[in-house]
């Protein structure tokens, strides 16, 4: 399957979790649950996933909790991009982030070995991988982050009423500035998705969710009752 065919899987796959969560919301305990869901359709559509790696063995385009080629501070809502000198206050390096799911590039998989490809060891990664960028852009050809409400969002007391509403649509951005931004680095990803599911809020709060997410192209907001 070439990577357009990929990519058209995963579109395929991304309809049919969000025609299933607004036809049967209870089925979704979790935004792990959704994953799991949407993880299965799509291992459905790519029967060819299995490639072999520069060593030979074999692997999935598809995974969970991928590292990201960067540092970053993802505390209070926010998403701020680190470099390797600077340090927490508590003298620590910053972390490295995770996307939800990455289906890889069988290009990128074919011309490296099992240590690079898996992406842990952050100093062999830049060595081998992001420094050579230019031989198979994008190294993740789509990127995936979840959200789930599942509770329902209400208007909440005092003077700044739209306060818990406000806290999910900071969540929901800071993980699309992630991936955006991922997408911008150098080609690293190719195309990206915010999945967004939100379940028994009233009819108006979803109307506000996505008068002040609607202007980002990459989230995908699904309502169900």
């Amino acid at each position: 399957m070439d990577h357009q065919g990929i990519i058209e899987a995963v579109d395929k796959s991304i309809e049919m979790l969000c025609s299933e969560f607004q036809s049967d919301p209870t089925l979704f305990f979790t935004e792990n649950d959704l994953v799991c869901y949407f993880y299965c359709f799509l291992w459905q559509k790519l029967p060819t996933s299995n490639v072999y790696d520069k060593d030979g063995y074999k692997h999935s385009l598809i995974h969970m909790e991928y590292p990201t080629p960067f540092r970053c501070d993802m505390s209070k809502n926010k998403f701020e991009i680190k470099n390797d000198e600077e340090r927490t206050e508590k003298g620590g390096k910053y972390q490295r982030g995770h996307y939800d799911m990455v289906i890889l590039n069988p290009d990128f998989i074919k011309d490296h070995s099992y240590e690079v490809i898996k992406a842990q060891n952050y100093e062999l990664y830049k060595e081998q991988v992001l420094s050579n960028m230019d031989r198979f852009k994008p190294v993740i050809l789509y990127g995936l982050e979840f959200m789930y409400r599942r509770e329902p969002l209400k208007y909440s007391k005092g003077e700044d009423k739209e306060k818990g509403i406000n806290d999910f649509v900071a969540k929901v951005i800071q993980d699309a500035n992630k991936l955006v931004y991922s997408q911008n680095k150098e080609g690293f990803m190719g195309k990206v998705k915010m999945l967004t599911f939100v379940k028994g809020s009233s009819r108006e709060i979803c109307d506000l969710l996505t008068e002040k997410l609607s202007n980002r192209n990459e989230i995908i907001l699904c309502f169900g009752d």
